[in-house]
């Protein structure tokens, strides 16, 4: 209770501190000369902290839920063979649901049976210039829905291909569907199965076209995995309403029925994450010393990083009234921009006894923006965002993030002295980012603290 009552009055403070803003911005006030010179000289700041960073392994990120905002919004798959991270890999489980009754399917005569994804770009990542070939098994288990799944988890799946699609991606294009009509729809890929195998549905019982449960206890779901690629990455969103699982089919004196299977919020969706940083650049940054050169962080199940901060307890007796970290980041040698672009936004996380939790300063920016972070308003209150390159060389950008809340607890004994870094959404993209470690002369982690003296 202690800990909510602190939030609820950071976020009345916070509103206090726009009204005054706003209000100092358009009414002009007289104050003695004397108390503003006593005011700044308690008021200092300090920005030659030594900090110490370390680049370490995520054992898993959540990829189902029950809980709608816990899910994944982008579903990734593909391979990448990456210069700097390794190799690392994503492979998606989906459940396609009864959107009604479909008991037209029996005894229909089917034409065709196809399983349309559509891109999210968010997701897409090294090449897509070279063919991929996109593979959909049957899975062999129907997942319970109200439980949690994690990036290290496998669902049990047949080996028999229920059909394949190579292609050359254009998560850019619409798709133009020619039937009883023209229609053109959202850019997507559209996998052809196997009428043979995927016409075993039409021979069950009334129940499996009448009941959900029934349906999953027969289909328990799909299992779509890349193959023949070693640097693609593609993003779907398995809740666009151009998604889903679609039988077409002739019955009696009608042609060109078609029954559309979809995939919601109320179905299992996950996604396989796997990790190799053998012989990279990244495999040595996880040795237990302390960063040098370079710090990492990672999208999907990726490395993350964290750092302490040295010679707090040199700022005295004082309140901090703001706290900022600066981030340089860049491209090392024998990395690609084009092919791998950093992580959009950063965030500052702590560590709770379970798990990594978003730090009270992300917490408070999305509870005041509604949850989002690509708001204008949301980079004002914390930051994150990924600044404009300065093409260098070196190739430098720029994250920089409010950290007030994190310093405070941590100057005031309340939270170990550890801020951890991740990509925002960490399970939803593949982007990475490569820090400059303390060694730099000038691109070195910079964190600004502005105190007031007691």
């Amino acid at each position: 209770m202690g800990s909510l009552m602190t939030i609820h009055s950071r976020y009345f403070i916070l509103l206090a501190v726009f009204i005054l803003y706003t209000f100092s911005c358009t009414k002009p006030a007289l104050i003695g000369s004397d108390f503003l010179e006593d005011e700044k000289a308690l008021l200092q700041f300090q920005d030659s902290f030594a900090l110490t960073l370390f680049t370490v392994k995520t054992d898993s990120v959540i990829v189902h839920s029950n809980n709608v905002s816990r899910q994944l919004f982008t579903y990734l798959c593909g391979d990448i063979q990456d210069p700097i991270f390794g190799r690392y890999t994503a492979d998606i489980y989906a459940q396609p649901l009864l959107p009604g009754i479909a008991t037209s399917l029996i005894a229909s005569t089917l034409d065709s049976v196809v399983l349309a994804l559509r891109y999210d770009t968010l997701g897409t990542y090294g090449t897509i210039l070279d063919p991929v070939t996109i593979e959909v098994y049957r899975m062999l288990e129907n997942p319970a829905f109200n439980e949690d799944y994690y990036s290290n988890g496998q669902f049990l799946t047949s080996t028999d291909l229920l059909g394949s699609l190579t292609f050359i991606p254009k998560p850019k294009d619409s798709v133009t569907i020619n039937g009883a009509g023209t229609v053109v729809l959202a850019p997507h890929i559209r996998i052809p199965l196997d009428i043979v195998k995927m016409g075993d549905l039409l021979l069950q019982d009334s129940s499996v076209f009448e009941n959900q449960d029934s349906f999953l206890n027969y289909f328990n779901g799909l299992y779509i995995k890349m193959s023949g690629a070693t640097n693609t990455m593609l993003g779907f969103n398995l809740l666009s309403s151009v998604t889903g699982l679609t039988y077409y089919y002739d019955k009696g004196t009608s042609a060109d029925l078609q029954f559309k299977f979809v995939i919601t919020a109320g179905s299992v969706k996950a996604v396989h994450m796997e990790h190799d940083y053998t012989g990279s650049m990244v495999e040595a940054a996880l040795a237990p010393e302390p960063e040098g050169d370079f710090a990492f962080i990672q999208g999907l199940s990726g490395v993350a990083t964290y750092m302490r901060v040295e010679g707090l307890d040199a700022i005295g007796d004082a309140i901090i009234n703001q706290a900022e970290i600066e981030l340089y980041c860049t491209f090392p040698d024998g990395d690609v921009a084009s092919l791998y672009p950093p992580s959009p936004y950063v965030i500052t996380q702590e560590k709770t006894d379970t798990s990594i939790v978003n730090s009270e300063d992300v917490a408070i920016a999305l509870a005041l923006t509604g949850s989002s972070n690509t708001t204008e308003s949301f980079n004002a209150i914390f930051g994150g965002k990924l600044g404009k390159p300065d093409p260098g060389p070196p190739v430098v950008y720029r994250y920089k993030m409010n950290v007030t809340n994190q310093i405070k607890d941590i100057f005031e004994g309340n939270q170990e002295n550890i801020i951890y870094f991740n990509p925002f959404g960490k399970g939803n993209i593949p982007n990475r980012t490569v820090i400059f470690g303390p060694n730099h002369p000038t691109y070195a982690p910079r964190l600004r603290i502005t105190y007031t003296v007691l």
